[in-house]
Protein backbone atom coordinates (compact mmCIF):
# COMPACT_ATOMS: atom_id res chain seq x y z
CA UNK A 1 0.00 0.00 0.00
CA UNK A 2 1.39 3.38 -1.01
CA UNK A 3 1.77 6.09 2.15
CA UNK A 4 -1.09 7.90 0.27
CA UNK A 5 -3.01 5.04 -0.41
CA UNK A 6 -6.73 5.56 1.12
CA UNK A 7 -8.61 2.18 1.56
CA UNK A 8 -10.99 1.53 -1.23
CA UNK A 9 -14.15 -0.57 -0.33
CA UNK A 10 -16.56 -2.77 -2.57
CA UNK A 11 -19.82 -2.48 -1.10
CA UNK A 12 -22.17 -4.25 -4.35
CA UNK A 13 -21.40 -7.88 -4.41
CA UNK A 14 -19.23 -10.51 -5.17
CA UNK A 15 -18.24 -12.02 -8.94
CA UNK A 16 -16.90 -14.91 -9.78
CA UNK A 17 -14.24 -14.52 -12.85
CA UNK A 18 -14.18 -17.62 -15.62
CA UNK A 19 -12.11 -18.31 -18.40
CA UNK A 20 -14.14 -18.70 -21.62
CA UNK A 21 -14.17 -22.59 -22.59
CA UNK A 22 -14.48 -23.53 -25.93
CA UNK A 23 -18.17 -23.92 -27.05
CA UNK A 24 -18.85 -20.99 -25.67
CA UNK A 25 -18.84 -22.39 -22.10
CA UNK A 26 -17.69 -21.62 -18.56
CA UNK A 27 -14.10 -22.37 -18.25
CA UNK A 28 -11.73 -22.53 -15.48
CA UNK A 29 -12.59 -20.72 -12.52
CA UNK A 30 -10.15 -17.83 -11.70
CA UNK A 31 -10.97 -16.13 -8.45
CA UNK A 32 -13.20 -13.81 -6.81
CA UNK A 33 -13.92 -10.36 -6.58
CA UNK A 34 -15.82 -7.72 -4.50
CA UNK A 35 -17.03 -4.77 -6.69
CA UNK A 36 -18.76 -1.51 -6.60
CA UNK A 37 -21.25 -1.03 -9.52
CA UNK A 38 -20.49 1.67 -11.80
CA UNK A 39 -23.02 3.99 -14.07
CA UNK A 40 -22.72 3.31 -17.92
CA UNK A 41 -23.79 6.78 -18.27
CA UNK A 42 -25.73 8.43 -20.76
CA UNK A 43 -22.33 9.15 -23.59
CA UNK A 44 -21.26 5.82 -23.31
CA UNK A 45 -24.73 4.33 -23.90
CA UNK A 46 -25.75 6.31 -26.81
CA UNK A 47 -22.27 5.56 -28.39
CA UNK A 48 -22.35 1.80 -27.88
CA UNK A 49 -25.74 1.94 -29.42
CA UNK A 50 -25.03 3.47 -32.44
CA UNK A 51 -21.52 1.48 -33.23
CA UNK A 52 -21.71 -2.53 -33.81
CA UNK A 53 -23.36 -4.72 -31.39
CA UNK A 54 -20.21 -6.34 -30.27
CA UNK A 55 -19.41 -2.74 -28.69
CA UNK A 56 -22.71 -2.47 -26.87
CA UNK A 57 -21.95 -2.34 -22.52
CA UNK A 58 -24.64 -4.01 -20.51
CA UNK A 59 -22.65 -3.51 -17.47
CA UNK A 60 -19.77 -1.75 -15.27
CA UNK A 61 -18.23 -2.53 -12.47
CA UNK A 62 -14.94 -1.96 -10.17
CA UNK A 63 -12.70 -3.94 -8.83
CA UNK A 64 -9.40 -3.97 -7.23
CA UNK A 65 -6.35 -3.85 -9.54
CA UNK A 66 -5.30 -7.59 -10.12
CA UNK A 67 -3.34 -9.49 -12.67
CA UNK A 68 -6.07 -12.25 -12.67
CA UNK A 69 -9.09 -10.49 -15.01
CA UNK A 70 -8.39 -10.59 -18.28
CA UNK A 71 -10.80 -9.81 -21.48
CA UNK A 72 -13.37 -11.94 -22.97
CA UNK A 73 -12.91 -13.86 -19.24
CA UNK A 74 -16.85 -14.47 -18.35
CA UNK A 75 -17.64 -12.32 -14.75
CA UNK A 76 -20.84 -14.29 -13.12
CA UNK A 77 -22.35 -11.56 -10.74
CA UNK A 78 -23.58 -13.56 -7.57
CA UNK A 79 -25.61 -10.76 -6.83
CA UNK A 80 -27.71 -10.58 -9.68
CA UNK A 81 -28.82 -14.02 -9.85
CA UNK A 82 -25.70 -15.62 -11.24
CA UNK A 83 -25.85 -13.43 -14.45
CA UNK A 84 -23.31 -13.53 -16.63
CA UNK A 85 -21.25 -10.74 -18.70
CA UNK A 86 -18.70 -10.96 -21.17
CA UNK A 87 -15.83 -8.88 -19.75
CA UNK A 88 -14.63 -6.55 -23.13
CA UNK A 89 -12.84 -4.10 -21.76
CA UNK A 90 -10.48 -3.53 -18.87
CA UNK A 91 -9.39 -0.20 -17.77
CA UNK A 92 -6.75 0.75 -15.00
CA UNK A 93 -8.96 3.86 -12.73
CA UNK A 94 -6.10 5.05 -10.11
CA UNK A 95 -9.04 7.22 -7.92
CA UNK A 96 -8.04 8.31 -4.43
CA UNK A 97 -4.69 6.83 -4.60
CA UNK A 98 -5.85 3.44 -5.11
CA UNK A 99 -5.19 1.08 -7.96
CA UNK A 100 -9.00 -0.05 -9.64
CA UNK A 101 -9.96 -1.35 -12.34
CA UNK A 102 -13.05 -0.63 -14.46
CA UNK A 103 -14.26 -4.19 -15.79
CA UNK A 104 -16.87 -3.41 -19.10
CA UNK A 105 -19.52 -5.83 -20.05
CA UNK A 106 -21.82 -7.38 -22.24
CA UNK A 107 -24.42 -9.60 -21.00
CA UNK A 108 -24.70 -13.45 -22.49
CA UNK A 109 -27.68 -15.21 -22.59
CA UNK A 110 -27.41 -18.53 -20.77
CA UNK A 111 -28.63 -21.41 -23.71
CA UNK A 112 -31.38 -23.50 -22.59
CA UNK A 113 -31.10 -26.64 -20.86
CA UNK A 114 -27.67 -25.52 -19.32
CA UNK A 115 -26.75 -23.76 -16.39
CA UNK A 116 -23.01 -23.27 -17.46
CA UNK A 117 -23.27 -22.25 -21.00
CA UNK A 118 -23.06 -18.80 -21.96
Amino acid sequence: MRPSQKVETFPDGITDIYEEDEGRKLGSYKGSFRFEKKSVGVTRFYQSQVSVSSNRIDRMIKVPHNNIVDRMDIAVMKTEDNRQYRIIRIQEKPENGVDLWELEAVQVALKSGGGTSI
